[in-house]
C-alpha cells in the first residue's frame, strides 16, 4: 500500500485512508485526483457491499455513508499511541485532501468560488447516479439499488436533454470567467487546483455512459471544458493515475433493452430486493452475536 505520512515537531505520524466501493469510481475520485496532483501518498481501500453494510451497522460509518477518510496518528519513535478518526461526507474529504494538498486556495474569494464549484460536482454527479441508482427502504433502511436497465436509458437521456446541458454551461461560465481556470486570484496554488479537477471528473464521468455522438454533442459548444479536459489529461501525475484507475466506457449499462430481457428484469430485480432486504434486517444482528460471544 502507499500509506501518506506526514511529521510534526513532536515525531507524530499522520496516516491517511480513502474507503469506498470496489465496483468503480465514484465519489471516491475528486479525492484521489487531488491526492495524485498534490503528490500526497494514501492508503486507497476499497470495500464490498457486504463489507459496507459491516461498517454501517457497526457504527463505523459517521453519516452511514461511503467514501470516508480514516486518520491514524501515531505519537512517539515507538509508535506506541495511536488515535484514530474516521471522517465523512465527499466534499468536505475533497476539501481537506485539497488543503493538505496544497490544492485549495487561500484567497477567500477563489475558496468560495471552488467550493461552490465543487458543490456543484456533487450535484452533477447525484443527477447522474439517480439514473443508475434509486433509495428504497429494505430491512428497515433506506438503500442505493440498482434500477432496471430499460429504466437506465430513459433517466439519462432525460437528464441529457434537460438538466445536463445547463449544468456543464455553468461550468463553461465559470471558467470563462476565470480564463480558463476556476482559482484566477490564487498566487500560491498552481493549475489545476481542486476545484478543475472536479469539473474535469464530471466531463470525464459523464462521458462513460453516453455515446460518442451524444457527448460530442453536449461538447460542441463547451470551449472552455474542452481546453480544461485537454490541459489536464496529459499532466504525468494524472496519466501515472488513470493507469491504475482509468475512466472507462459504461454505455452498454444504458443501452436499449430487448423486451425479452426486460421481462426476465422484472422478475429477478425483485428477487435481488428480497436478498438485500433480508441481509440489511439481520445483518446487524449476526454481528451482535458475535461481539456478544
Amino acid at each position: 500500500s502507499c500509506t501518506a505520512q506526514k511529521y510534526n515537531s513532536d515525531q507524530q505520524k499522520m496516516a491517511l485512508k480513502l474507503t469506498y466501493f470496489s465496483d468503480g469510481k465514484g465519489r471516491n475520485e475528486l479525492p484521489r485526483l487531488i491526492f495524485a496532483v498534490g503528490g500526497v501518498e494514501y492508503t486507497d481501500e476499497l470495500i464490498g457491499y457486504s463489507q459496507y453494510l459491516k461498517m454501517r451497522d457497526t457504527g463505523m460509518l459517521p453519516w452511514g455513508q461511503v467514501p470516508v477518510l480514516t486518520m491514524t496518528t501515531t505519537e512517539g519513535k515507538s509508535g506506541s499511541k495511536q488515535e484514530e478518526e474516521i471522517f465523512g461526507q465527499s466534499c468536505s474529504i475533497a476539501r481537506y485532501v485539497a488543503k493538505v494538498s496544497n490544492l485549495y486556495p487561500t484567497n477567500d474569494v477563489d475558496a468560495l468560488r471552488s467550493d461552490a464549484v465543487v458543490d456543484a460536482w456533487r450535484d452533477t454527479l447525484d443527477l447522474y447516479y439517480d439514473c443508475y441508482f434509486e433509495r428504497k427502504i429494505l430491512g428497515g433502511r433506506m438503500q442505493m439499488v440498482p434500477r432496471k436497465p430499460a429504466e437506465r436509458s430513459v433517466r439519462l437521456g432525460a437528464l441529457v436533454d434537460s438538466e445536463l446541458g445547463e449544468q456543464f454551461a455553468r461550468f463553461e461560465r465559470v471558467l470563462e470567467a476565470g480564463d480558463g481556470q476556476v482559482c484566477v486570484g490564487e498566487k500560491n496554488v498552481e493549475f489545476p487546483c481542486w476545484a478543475d479537477l472536479a469539473i474535469y471528473d464530471v466531463v470525464k464521468t459523464l462521458e462513460g455512459p453516453m455515446t460518442k455522438e451524444a457527448f460530442d454533442k453536449l461538447m460542441e459548444d463547451k470551449t472552455m471544458l474542452k481546453s480544461l479536459v485537454a490541459r489536464i489529461d496529459p499532466l504525468e501525475t494524472i496519466q501515472k493515475h488513470l493507469k491504475k484507475y482509468p475512466y472507462v466506457d459504461l454505455s452498454h449499462m444504458f443501452a436499449r433493452v430487448p423486451l425479452w430481457k426486460r421481462t426476465i428484469h422484472r422478475v429477478l430485480f425483485p428477487l435481488v430486493e428480497l436478498v438485500l432486504s433480508i441481509k440489511s434486517r439481520f445483518s446487524p444482528r449476526i454481528e451482535q452475536g458475535k461481539k456478544s460471544n
